[in-house]
């Protein structure tokens, strides 16, 4: 642990695994640190599924969408895993028009269903009568703590060494690089990535990278389906201050559907935060089980962690010898391996395969709540 390195990550989740995999595949001598093990169930990388959409509220996203994509079937290729499963996606609501104009101008087809249609095709669906249903054929389902841990292996092939149990207590700027300081030392590298998520907040003012982050608790509840019918994801935009929600298929379990509502939780600190699921979430995700599914029964609930940036934008950005990405608010999940290209390209110098000029933590939307 006293090595040099080229590059050392911090967090072993869906973003830090993705970036080592990126760092590894540049050449660049590579050690990756996570505070607990990967896999684990603390934050915001666990669980069995994830929404893999093209719709999206803006055309930026929609192409990055479609660039990552392109990247899981890499990983799947990569450590022969099936990880994506397509099922379509629907989006209901007001929101489903603003994507329907961001598909467009992305090129990326869709089509608008009628109600009546959408449930002839889903007969445990229940749109309401007489709605415009945006369809996007390309949508699906991720296997999320597979992801996660494929992500890892493919890493730890590449050269990553993975260190885990080591919380990290600060990175900061050092004589012709980044220092990493832990509970068993310090560690020198180039330069150091953080993409610690949830524990991103407490890590940033030791970077000298200031960014306005709320770490919140969610909470998904699962149901089963009786009888078992296939169902595509589904997103129902809501207006403010009523939080939109979303529905997911479990492609390995028929019959298994995970419903949650988008950013409806308290901000707390990830160390000493609640596990006890919330009855309250947990009664309104049953009321619109009812409400949008025939037959789907609850059988519990899960709570996770959102990192959130005031504009529900990423953090992708480097000042000096350190580069942090954060922020995923809850839909970044989906762009994973993308992410981690970005993020490899910051730490290296190299351009970016996207541009990154609105996740800058620099940006107006964050300056203006510091």
């Amino acid at each position: 642990m006293e090595a040099r390195w080229d590059a050392v990550v911090v967090g072993g989740g869906a973003m830090g695994t993705a970036t080592a995999w990126a760092l590894a595949r540049r050449g660049r001598h590579t050690l990756l640190l996570e505070r607990f093990r990967i896999g684990h169930d603390r934050g915001s990388s666990h669980g069995p599924t994830r929404i893999i959409r093209f719709s999206y509220h803006h055309p930026d996203y929609v192409r990055m969408a479609v660039a990552a994509q392109d990247r899981w079937r890499e990983l799947e290729h990569r450590s022969g895993q099936n990880l994506l499963f397509p099922t379509g996606g629907l989006d209901l609501g007001p929101g489903a028009h603003v994507a329907a104009r961001a598909l467009e101008q992305a090129g990326v087809s869709f089509r608008w269903m009628r109600a009546e249609d959408a449930a002839d095709r889903w007969p445990a669906l229940i749109p309401d009568p007489g709605a415009e249903v945006l369809y996007q054929e390309d949508a699906g389902v991720l296997t999320a703590s597979p992801a996660v841990l494929a992500m890892a292996g493919v890493a730890r092939s590449s050269g990553v060494e993975i260190v885990e149990e080591t919380p990290v207590e600060a990175v900061v700027p050092a004589a012709g690089g980044a220092e990493v300081r832990t509970a068993a030392g310090a560690i020198r590298a180039g330069v150091a990535v953080v993409a610690a998520g949830a524990w991103a907040p407490a890590l940033l003012p030791t970077t000298g990278i200031d960014a306005p982050l709320e770490v919140t608790r969610e909470q998904v509840t699962y149901f089963e389906q009786a009888p078992p019918s296939p169902l595509p994801t589904l997103i129902e935009w809501t207006e403010p201050p009523e939080p939109s929600r979303y529905a997911v298929p479990d492609p390995l379990r028929p019959g298994a559907v995970k419903l949650g509502e988008h950013r409806a939780g308290p901000a707390v600190d990830p160390d000493i935060r609640s596990f006890d699921p919330d009855p309250i979430l947990e009664k309104r995700a049953e009321a619109w089980a009812s409400q949008r599914f025939r037959g789907l029964r609850s059988t519990g609930s899960e709570t996770c962690l959102y990192t959130n940036s005031p504009d529900e934008d990423f953090v992708m950005d480097r000042v000096g010898p350190i580069v942090v990405g954060s922020a995923c608010s809850g839909h970044g999940f989906k762009f994973a391996p993308l992410i981690g290209e970005c993020l490899a390209a910051l730490a290296t110098g190299e351009a970016p395969p996207v541009p990154l000029e609105r996740f800058r933590a620099s940006r107006p939307a964050l300056a203006s709540r510091r």
